[in-house]
């Protein structure tokens, strides 16, 4: 979690909030009678090798700085392999004067390429990974800043796009001129700001710098900012060797009003669960969850709770399920295949009717599959995994401030209903980071609510207790062990009321009735209808769930200006599903077309089989991220050809060579 300091922005201008403002003074470089810069609107993107080249350290300062100047960051794709070291990195960010309403598509204005070799492992040429993978995203016009510490690239097709090519021998300056070869990524940092005509008196970058290295001493601070002004030095001689007088693209501070926080889906979400009262969390270490468990271990006991790694998967929610039946709120996190490993815990947890957080951030399966990449492929596994029947409850947040409130609402549910709640987000959401205000935080009640506990006082010492009671809505009084008066049993057995096992044919089925009732009560009383955005009744409609959202909306702006009306309806809660409140919305609509990152759409497998109501598909599952030019494609060609499942996602074609010059 970062804490940083930027504004309410107030009215945009567009879907960007950007605007266009002459130069200074000469054209924009690089485009033939254009005399605009654009200001406060780009989306660059940083890679290298991984572990070696710094792309963490350099998009994180990218993001801290750009937030504490007033502007909105959002980075919610991290590319970064499943090897330890060695393979490619990279990390896009958008910065934006008004909060994005998606990530966008993979067009990039700058791309800036740490790594400062060739690659050892291309057959044909050496070349750049960086450049090589990336160079074809770059938008005609924008900019290539590339460590030429090994030497030059071949610059002619790529300036013939317009790209502006700027070589920075950060490498090289960090080891001989300043001795130090761990400070060439702030040189980079350095050439990059002069190029944006940002923070050129180093304050954001000083301040930084202080918090991060002044307990190391103030020589570390200076050799930075040394650092910093060399690749601002490199930058100046590119633009006069040019005779360029700026880059195109300027980043200007805003006023800043509030707090802020810079936040990715794991840390609110654990924000949430601690404010909700949980605890006690129990995980393993797994991609991309970690950081749930790392995050609740340094903070959880300041709240007198306590956070454990389980020596497995399995350990980690018996011990969940122990700690919540003493009545703590309790929560575990875990992806794919660990979620696999926790299933026949998941009807321990719905049997014994303990009430339990189940956070499942989805990666790309089955098996060890694509730890490293995102996907929609776990939602018929959390509702419907394990041998037999329980009640159970599944959300999924779209956004950071969504995985702030439904955690609350999660923990609260699951005290009520006594059962697991799922929560499911995905790699890109759960890693993914965005500017919030700390003032959402405060807006937003905590709602801690644990009404079905008995207390002491209210208990009879006839030893009437029946932890299992049969009642009209299924939700039982519910006794935390060693309160005197009462005796509890816990069994993942068929049972009585009072928990003695019982196969009792009448006993089994008022006990199973007894559970299904609360998932009735809960249909009635606290699932939400999905959200809408536009009228449904004639329109197509664009079904979506969890972190797709965003990305819907956008592409439900770009086909109103293709001339496409469209209606979008994003869920939430997702099981038990809510036929009452979807069907009526769908049935309008002129087509129903189910937008997922999955192979089959799971969810427009649920849909039809709850509303009858026929669903088309748009389904990515290569790992990438849906983009909101996929879903405009999908549904023009539904439109077009009445196409029912539109794959969409396929590699494009390969990008232009780029050799290294001599």
């Amino acid at each position: 979690m970062i804490r940083d300091e930027v504004r309410d922005c107030g009215d945009g201008a567009g879907l960007w909030g950007f605007d266009r403002r002459p130069a200074p003074s000469s054209p924009g470089m690089g485009r033939e009678g254009i005399t605009s810069v654009i200001v406060n609107h780009l989306k660059l993107l940083v890679g290298g090798v991984q572990l070696r080249d710094g792309v963490v350290t350099v998009s994180d300062i990218l993001g801290r700085i750009f937030t504490r100047a007033g502007l909105h960051v959002l980075a919610m794709e991290r590319g970064y392999a499943s090897t330890i070291y060695g393979a490619h990195q990279y990390d896009p960010i958008v910065v934006a004067e008004e909060p994005p309403v998606s990530w966008g598509d993979p067009e990039i204005d700058i791309l800036v390429a740490l790594d400062y070799d060739s690659n050892p492992d291309a057959k044909e040429q050496p070349n750049r990974d960086t450049i090589l993978r990336h160079s074809k995203y770059l938008k005609d016009g924008g900019l290539l800043v590339y460590d030429s510490s090994t030497g030059d690239i071949a610059t002619d097709a790529l300036e013939r796009r317009g790209i502006k090519i700027f070589p920075i021998p950060a490498r090289n300056i960090a080891r001989d001129e300043l001795k130090r070869d761990v400070v060439k990524n702030v040189v980079t940092v350095g050439a990059l700001f002069r190029l944006l005509e940002f923070d050129r008196d180093a304050t954001h970058l000083r301040a930084l710098l202080e918090e991060r290295f002044l307990r190391k001493g103030r020589e570390i601070v200076e050799l930075n900012l040394r650092a910093a002004q060399r690749g601002l030095e490199v930058v100046e001689s590119v633009l006069k060797a040019k005779s360029w007088t700026d880059a195109g693209y300027r980043l200007e501070p805003r006023p800043t009003k509030g707090p802020m926080l810079l936040l990715s889906g794991n840390d609110a979400l654990s924000i949430a669960a601690i404010r909700a009262g949980c605890r006690f969390y129990a995980g393993y270490p797994i991609t991309p969850a970690s950081a749930i468990l790392e995050f609740m271990e340094e903070h959880l006991p300041k709240f007198g709770g306590r956070a454990m790694q389980g020596q497995n998967e399995r350990e980690s929610i018996r011990a969940a399920i122990g700690a919540a039946i003493t009545g703590v709120r309790s929560m575990v996190g875990t992806s794919g295949p660990g979620l696999s490993l926790k299933v026949e815990e998941f009807g321990v947890s719905g049997m014994s009717e303990v009430p339990m957080v189940i956070v499942d951030t989805q990666r790309a399966g089955p098996s060890t599959g694509m730890p490293t990449k995102s996907e929609q492929g776990d939602l018929f596994l959390v509702a419907y995994g394990g041998h037999g029947e329980i009640p159970r409850i599944v959300l999924a947040p779209a956004t950071q401030e969504e995985c702030y409130t439904l955690m609350i609402e999660a923990h609260h549910l699951a005290d009520k209903y006594q059962c697991p709640v799922f929560f499911l987000t995905d790699l890109n959401l759960s890693e993914g980071r965005k500017v919030v205000p700390e003032s959402f935080f405060g807006q937003q009640a905590v709602r801690i609510d644990r009404s079905t506990l008995v207390r002491e006082s209210d208990l009879r010492r006839d030893g009437s207790y029946k932890r299992f009671a049969l009642t009209p809505s299924g939700i039982s009084p519910r006794l935390v062990p060693g309160t005197v008066g009462g005796v509890i049993k816990v069994t993942g057995s068929e049972h009585d009321e009072r928990g003695f096992v019982s196969t009792d044919p009448a006993i089994r089925k008022a006990m199973m009735e007894k559970r299904a009732r609360k998932m009735e009560v809960y249909l009635n009383e606290d699932a939400k209808p999905p959200q809408v955005f536009g009228k449904p009744e004639g329109k197509p409609v664009l079904v979506g769930w969890g972190s797709t959202r965003p990305l819907l909306q956008e592409a439900q702006q770009r086909l109103r200006a293709r001339g496409v009306e469209t209606a979008v309806v994003h869920f939430t809660h997702l099981w038990p599903f809510h036929t009452a409140a979807a069907k009526p919305l769908l049935e309008k609509a002129s087509a129903v077309i189910a937008v997922e990152q999955n192979f089959s759409g799971q969810f427009a497998d649920v849909i039809q089989t709850y509303c009858l109501i026929p669903v088309r598909r748009i389904v990515k599952y290569n790992g990438l991220p849906i983009y909101p030019s996929d879903v405009v494609g999908g549904v023009e060609q539904i439109l077009r050809s009445g196409a029912q499942h539109v794959r969409v996602g396929v590699e494009a074609p390969a990008p232009v060579k780029v050799s290294e010059g001599d």
